[in-house]
C-alpha cells in the first residue's frame, strides 16, 4: 500500500486505508466498524489486514463461549509478542504473565493494560484488528479500549467490529450500512448469488449455500454477468466493491465442508 487511499477501493475501505496511512507516518487512532450482522464487517476487516504489508498484524475475535474467560481475547492478540514479555518493566511483566497463564503472580489490571499498551507500541508500525470486540471477555476489553485511547503519537491503527460502536472517548466510528436487497438491474436471486459469488464461494458452494441447482447458479451469473457489463469474476468484485462491503465466505456457513521490529521505549506506569 502507498501512502494514498486506493481509489478503486469501496468508500468505507478507503477510510480505513487513511488509517493505515498515518500509522506509517507514526500517527495512531482506533476506529469501530459498526452494523448488523451480515453487512460485510468481517469481510471488510479481512480485506483490510491484506492492505498491511511491511506491518505488524495483530488480530483477535469474540466468541460467545469464551467470554467468561479473563483475557482470553487479549492473550490471542498479543501471542505473537509473547518473546518480548520480559524485556517489560518487571510489575507489567508479571501481570501479563499472570494474566495469560505463564506464571504465578500477582494480576494487577493497570499493569495488564500497561504492558498490553507497551506490547503494541514497540510492534509499531502496527495494525490491531478486533472482529467482535461486543462478545470479547470485559477484562481484555478493558485492556485494548485502554491503549486505544493513548496511541495517538505512535504508529500503532486499531480497528474494532462492533454492532454498535463502544462508549470509549477516542474511538472513532465507521457505520456499514445494510446492504440493499436487490442490486440495481438484477433480479433478487442474480443479487444473491453474484453476492456469493464475489464473496469467494466456487459455483458449486454457491449452489449448496443458496440451495439451487450449480446450472441454476450458472444461469443467474451469465445473466448478471451481462446485465452489469463485467466478464469475470475479478470484474465482478470491482464492479461491487465500489457500493457494498463485499461478504465472506464465513457468512454462508451452508457452504462449508465437513468434517518484530525494534525495541522503543517502554511507558513505566504514569496515568494518562
Amino acid at each position: 500500500m502507498s501512502g494514498e487511499a486506493d481509489p478503486h477501493a469501496p468508500v468505507a475501505l478507503r477510510r480505513l486505508d487513511l488509517l493505515i496511512a498515518g500509522v506509517r507516518a507514526g500517527r495512531g487512532g482506533a476506529v469501530a466498524v459498526t452494523g448488523e450482522p451480515g453487512v460485510g464487517k468481517s469481510a471488510l476487516l479481512a480485506r483490510l489486514a491484506a492492505r498491511a504489508p511491511g506491518m505488524t498484524v495483530l488480530t483477535a475475535a469474540g466468541a460467545p463461549g469464551e467470554a467468561a474467560l479473563p483475557y482470553a481475547a487479549l492473550g490471542d492478540l498479543l501471542r505473537p509478542l509473547r518473546d518480548r514479555i520480559a524485556q517489560l518493566p518487571p510489575p507489567q511483566a508479571r501481570a501479563v504473565g499472570a494474566a495469560f497463564a505463564l506464571r504465578a503472580g500477582d494480576l494487577n489490571p493497570y499493569h495488564v493494560c500497561l504492558s498490553t499498551l507497551n506490547l503494541i507500541c514497540v510492534a509499531a508500525p502496527a495494525l490491531v484488528i478486533v472482529d467482535d470486540v461486543d462478545l470479547i471477555d470485559p477484562p481484555s476489553a478493558t485492556a485494548l479500549f485502554f491503549a486505544a485511547r493513548r496511541i495517538r503519537s505512535d504508529g500503532v491503527g486499531m480497528v474494532f467490529a462492533a454492532r454498535r460502536k463502544p462508549e470509549v472517548p477516542g474511538v472513532g466510528e465507521l457505520p456499514l450500512c445494510a446492504r440493499p436487497e436487490v442490486l440495481d438491474g438484477l433480479t433478487q436471486r442474480e443479487t444473491e448469488v453474484v453476492r456469493a459469488i464475489a464473496g469467494g464461494l466456487s459455483n458449486p458452494e454457491a449452489a449448496t449455500a443458496l440451495r439451487l441447482s450449480r446450472k441454476t447458479v450458472e444461469t443467474h451469473l451469465s445473466s448478471a454477468y451481462r446485465k452489469l457489463g463485467v466478464r469475470s469474476r475479478t470484474q465482478l468484485v470491482r464492479y461491487l466493491a465500489a457500493f457494498v462491503a463485499l461478504p465472506s465466505p464465513r457468512e454462508f456457513p451452508e457452504a462449508a465442508p465437513p468434517g518484530l521490529r525494534h525495541i522503543g521505549n517502554f511507558r513505566t506506569g504514569e496515568k494518562t
